[in-house]
């Protein structure tokens, strides 16, 4: 079958521009009314946050002074607080050790920095000491009022989180056991990725050791750059930090962990505010689920930390150097998915192409078993091709590890009322280096032993399984909800998003 063309609509409108790190040209922040971001999705700017830290106590790291939570924010100006977890975890490390190297700047513009982090005076001292984190800018919460407060994620095995019923009916499971099971993944979302990252480096970030930054690490910076050179992200250099990190934390575990062992997988948050009310909030969904540093100072020094993002400029971006946040890129995904049909810009015969996988949101499943939104999907991490061949409507779909080559082909119809493009598989395909491809027909009694292998193959776009008739949605689709020369951008049956950069050319069995 043949794509029909249709004349595209006009992008999205332009707003704010890009970037991996804030504009180091700002101008001092000045009072006004804005639209609170929570999460990643924006609605009116509330009061709310405030009103329910009043009459929660602190105690202020320098002096052990109890405080009102809500006193730590100014009734005017600009002001982020991040909520840490416990002293004695990875993300409280990883976060304050980066945001010192900020205080000056944003001091400058006029913007308060404070912090709040669970557990004693004693061990914010502690905290504060090894970090470089001023204490004098360090509040403790030492039984997470506060966060109980603003409803941030419990974690695993406690009431309100994944397998909540743990704590009631299993008692005798500790604090200790639950931050293991978190570490594996299980009730913690993006916390293996953001592991694996730590090891995989990326060259589209920036390096973790810098001279004069609050955390270099001279030796190994220099080993690096000697030998995978500089200027990005290098392999194990973030898994380093982190072994540091480590290192150090667990040598002063019972300095730095909070008395009641519950509360080492309490999850934190970081909020903005202008004139009191919350303009910005980010929710951690999980282990290493912190609000990135950049992202964080990025919408503390933007004119309007609620503006949602450009939504083509944040998927160019994606597509070029996975610059953009995942929570923009849901939310500019999401944006353009809502758009009247007539204002979407889908063309069908822009499909046609090589496309290499981005993003992927993860199925309504998944983000229905997230412990908090905000966790707005993640890069995906291996290479994995999409192609479409317009002229003869067939499909591929492969990933490619390395010499290894596993591949689907197969016919795909395209619906032009309903920009949804729905397919289905007839041949797999194997090939190891010069060996192959060993190719395999897909009939209807082959297709459930292979259903599962392309179901992984292919996250994010939705539940394979082969359909007879020819009703749209009985076979696996996209929905389609942008597409130019750059990139494309879908909703697949099981209700993920995921979004496609292009490679050239499309290469089917055609």
């Amino acid at each position: 079958p043949m794509l029909s063309l249709r004349v595209a609509a006009k992008p999205v409108a332009a707003r704010n521009p890009v970037s991996r790190r804030p504009s180091r040209k700002h101008a001092p922040i000045r009072s006004r009314a804005s639209a609170v971001a929570s999460s990643g999705v924006a609605s009116p700017a509330s009061d709310e946050p405030l009103a329910r830290l009043k009459g929660v106590e602190l105690r202020r790291a320098s002096d052990g002074q109890t405080v009102d939570a809500a006193s730590i924010v100014p009734s005017s100006g600009r002001v982020v607080v991040p909520f840490l977890t416990q002293f004695a975890d990875f993300d409280s490390w990883e976060l304050a050790q980066k945001l010192v190297d900020d205080i000056p700047r944003l001091d400058a513009e006029g913007v308060t920095l404070v912090a709040v982090g669970i557990g004693s005076v004693e061990a914010a001292v502690e905290f504060s000491r090894r970090t470089n984190f001023p204490s004098d800018r360090l509040y403790c919460d030492e039984t997470a009022a506060a966060y109980e407060a603003l409803d941030f994620a419990p974690g695993f095995g406690r009431e309100g989180g994944e397998l909540g019923w743990i704590g009631e009916k299993l008692p005798f499971v500790n604090g200790y056991a639950k931050l293991l099971v978190m570490c594996a993944g299980i009730g913690s979302p993006g916390t293996l990725g953001a592991v694996f990252g730590g090891y995989l480096g990326s060259k589209d970030r920036d390096p973790i050791f810098r001279a004069g930054s609050n955390y270099d690490n001279p030796t190994i910076r220099k080993l690096m750059d000697a030998t995978l050179g500089g200027g990005y992200q290098r392999p194990f250099e973030l898994a380093t930090l982190r072994l540091t990190n480590m290192t150090e934390i667990l040598s002063n575990w019972e300095d730095l962990a909070p008395a009641d062992d519950n509360l080492l997988v309490q999850r934190g948050g970081s909020l903005v505010f202008q004139d009191g009310a919350c303009v910005f909030r980010h929710d951690d969904a999980g282990i290493l689920g912190y609000c990135p540093e950049e992202r964080l100072v990025a919408k503390a020094l933007s004119d309007d930390p609620a503006a949602p993002p450009d939504a083509v400029a944040t998927l160019h971006a994606a597509a070029a150097d996975r610059s953009a946040n995942v929570d923009d890129l849901y939310e500019s995904i999401s944006a353009m998915e809502k758009a009247k049909k007539g204002d979407r810009r889908v063309n069908g015969d822009e499909l046609n192409g090589k496309w290499r996988l981005v993003y992927t949101s993860g199925t309504k499943k998944v983000a229905a078993n997230l412990n908090r939104a905000g966790f707005g999907g993640s890069y995906f991490p291996v290479p994995a091709v999409q192609s479409f061949d317009v002229a003869s409507g067939r499909i591929r779909n492969g990933i490619y590890l390395g010499p290894i080559e596993f591949f689907f082909d197969g016919p795909f119809v395209w619906r032009e009322k309903l920009s949804m493009l729905e397919f289905t598989f007839t041949r797999v395909s194997l090939a190891l280096g010069p060996l192959g491809p060993v190719s395999f027909d897909i009939d209807d009694g082959k297709w459930d032993a292979v259903k599962a292998a392309e179901q992984s193959a292919s996250e994010g776009q939705g539940k394979v399984e082969k359909g007879k008739g020819s009703k749209p949605g009985a076979n696996p689709f996209f929905k389609f909800v942008y597409t130019d020369d750059k990139c494309i951008a879908a909703r697949g049956r099981g209700g993920g998003l995921a979004m496609w950069a292009r490679e050239g050319e499309p290469e089917t069995d055609a």
